[in-house]
């Protein structure tokens, strides 16, 4: 049906500079195009395609009646008019509410009907942008050309309005204790006092609830709070200041000593936490505001700022593939982001591929690879390369150089090139280490203490078993490399020695083991050391294994190889898999034969004993070991 012109079409109003009216051309149509389209509701909003550099605002009508109403508009971004950008989670599409644009009613998400009620005056028309109405969503060339102006959009806006969602689970208690705790932030014993009561009157488990809304997993969020002069939050009918959510959030991390209690003590806290939901205190200290990287301290990172930012984004969620490299175009350095454009037209796989395209020619560093983490197992529909990380697939444990300044190939730059045009193939050039000979039982991603525990027990006889015609001078070394192995080579203090770490080490496990284990008989050494003396009061045992070990061993299994070299690394692996140390990689990583071409799949990073700093590289330019080629598809 061909579309006719509205004869309401307005004229623009001189009065307000940068304003230009929309066309009013409505046609009836579903409710469905709103989250991917140019369709609003019953009707069809005709969208006049934008200039360069201008944007859509949306109008909202002072209050006056129930219905919200709205006007449409273009403005230019060189001159725009004040107006509210808001920062909002989509929510669930069939969950619809109605407003009325130029006299016309159409279906909005509940989410956008609520933040719209949230800004609304009683007097005066407030403008804003909004991406749902803003953008034509079916208009993938609109789309991609208004991705590339978020920062502006953002950055330009009078404030940002961050719209949490409705009144629920005691949220309005949330956010007045929220405003507490931040006004006496810089007095800590009044917080202290403020969290013991919050504690038992139940303000603590409403922050919980606050902080574990859809709206802080948004990857769209992180360059919508980045790029924005002023930010406030509203969360029903409570309006705050973002300073006071990150003042109070900075306080829960400051103070989490103080928050060591059960979660039976915790008043009006949900009695059954799912096995993949943080603790009480976790969420308080990791989500909610806190769940926000700092991406400036990025920025003077050159090309590698590229890596680093997409790493700690990683756990954010959005609805488009491409939107995990797309939507953090906006909190690039320049030099960074000029080199990519959001183009929907792409396929996924050549998103991502680009990324590391990018990554291996300005970088000289293999790093990017080893965020294709391949454990526990999923699928992509992307059809990826082995070596070309999914960014989509939001993994439980990290790469090895994400967390930890490993130099397994010292101070070398990579050498490393596509052979193929659709950049299927990467030749690399690696000095072979070994092969994996041994592997332990992996542990899941979804663990509990007990899983640690099994994991130990069993890494250590595979341990046992591999060394037991060796001499004891050979045993005892290798059970300290076992006990700096489990913690990735992270020693902390007082521990100066190998030999008082394993001691540090056998006695936590063996103490925990003894108490939710007892079934399990413990053999003479590590019987041995239920009694030993360390610096580790008996009722932190169980937190200093999580944070010390469990980490670390998460998503990973113990291996010994061939040589009967120690080390830990991705599920995936097996026996058979080929260690090496890539010229310009941060670790060593396993590859695995395949195929009739001589070419190997990328199976993950591993930590191998000893070769975590550059001895592979030393030896080689010693002229000890050689350098080969390696094809990875």
């Amino acid at each position: 049906m061909q579309l006719q012109r509205s004869k309401s079409e307005r004229t623009p109003n001189p009065s307000r500079p940068g304003l230009t009216p929309a066309y009013s051309d409505w046609a009836r149509l579903s409710w469905s195009n709103i989250s991917g389209s140019s369709f609003l509701g019953d009707k069809v909003y005709q969208y006049r395609p934008l200039e360069e550099q201008s944007i859509r605002l949306i109008r909202i009508s002072p209050e006056r009646k129930t219905m919200i109403k709205c006007e449409i508009m273009h403005v230019s971004l060189e001159d725009p008019p004040r107006y509210i950008a808001v920062s909002y989670a989509w929510g669930d599409p069939g969950d619809t509410r109605r407003i009325e644009i130029e006299g016309c009613a159409i279906s909005v998400s509940a989410s956008l009907h609520g933040a719209f009620q949230a800004l609304r005056q009683r007097v005066e028309s407030v403008l804003v942008w909004v991406d749902a109405l803003s953008i034509d969503q079916q208009n993938r060339d609109e789309r991609a050309q208004q991705v590339q102006l978020m920062p502006d959009i953002y950055s330009n806006a009078e404030s940002v309005a961050i719209w949490l969602g409705p009144e629920e689970d005691d949220s309005s208690s949330a956010v007045d204790f929220l405003g507490q705790v931040a006004a006496k932030a810089k007095y800590p014993d009044k917080v202290s006092r403020l969290l013991t009561a919050g504690a038992r009157n139940g303000d603590l488990a409403a922050v919980v609830s606050l902080f574990e809304r859809d709206y802080w997993r948004r990857l769209w969020v992180v360059q919508e709070v980045f790029n924005a002069r002023e930010i406030y939050v509203y969360c029903g009918p409570t309006k705050l200041s973002w300073d006071s959510y990150q003042l109070a959030s900075d306080a829960f991390s400051e103070h989490r000593g103080d928050m060591a209690f059960r979660n039976d003590q915790i008043e009006g806290r949900r009695a059954v936490i799912s096995p993949d939901q943080f603790s009480y205190a976790q969420v308080l200290i990791y989500q909610g505001p806190a769940s926000l990287p700092d991406l400036r301290a990025y920025m003077g990172d050159g090309e590698g700022a590229l890596l680093e930012i997409l790493r700690a984004c990683r756990r954010k969620l959005a609805s488009d593939p491409r939107d995990k490299l797309f939507g953090l175009l906006g909190v690039l350095p320049d030099e960074i982001r000029n080199e990519f454009r959001a183009d929907y037209n792409l396929p996924v796989k050549d998103v991502y591929t680009e990324v590391v395209d990018y990554l291996l020619k300005t970088t000289q560093c293999l790093d990017v690879i080893c965020e294709a983490i391949h454990f526990p197992v999923h699928t992509s529909s992307a059809n990826l390369p082995s070596f070309v990380p999914d960014w989509s697939h939001i993994p439980q444990t990290t790469s090895l150089a994400c967390k930890f300044g490993f130099s397994a190939a010292g101070s070398t730059k990579a050498r490393c090139a596509f052979l193929d045009e659709r950049l299927n193939k990467l030749e690399i050039s690696a000095i072979p280490l070994d092969t994996i000979k041994n592997k332990g039982i992996a542990v899941g991603t979804l663990c509990n203490l007990g899983d640690y525990l099994m994991a130990f027990l069993h890494w250590r006889a595979l341990l046992l078993d591999s060394f037991r015609q060796e001499d004891e001078e050979s045993r005892q070394r290798a059970e300290e490399d076992l006990a700096t192995t489990l913690s990735l080579g992270q020693i902390p203090s007082p521990y100066n020695w190998p030999s008082e770490w394993r001691t540090a080490c056998y006695s936590i496990f063996a103490n925990l083991i003894h108490e939710r284990l007892p079934y399990i008989p413990l053999d003479r050494t590590l019987f041995d050391y239920l009694n030993v003396a360390i610096a580790v009061r008996p009722e932190a045992r169980r937190e200093y294994l999580q944070r010390h070990f469990g980490d670390r061993m998460m998503g990973r299994c113990f291996c010994i190889t061939q040589e009967k070299r120690i080390g830990m690394g991705t599920g995936f692996m097996l026996p058979g898999d080929q260690v090496v140390v890539p010229l310009g990689c941060s670790t060593p990583i396993l590859l695995r034969p395949e195929g009739t071409r001589g070419e190997y799949r990328f199976v993950g990073d591993v930590y191998i004993s000893g070769y975590m700093n550059g001895r592979a590289a030393e030896q080689w330019k010693a002229g000890k070991r050689s350098l080969k080629k390696y094809v990875l598809h």
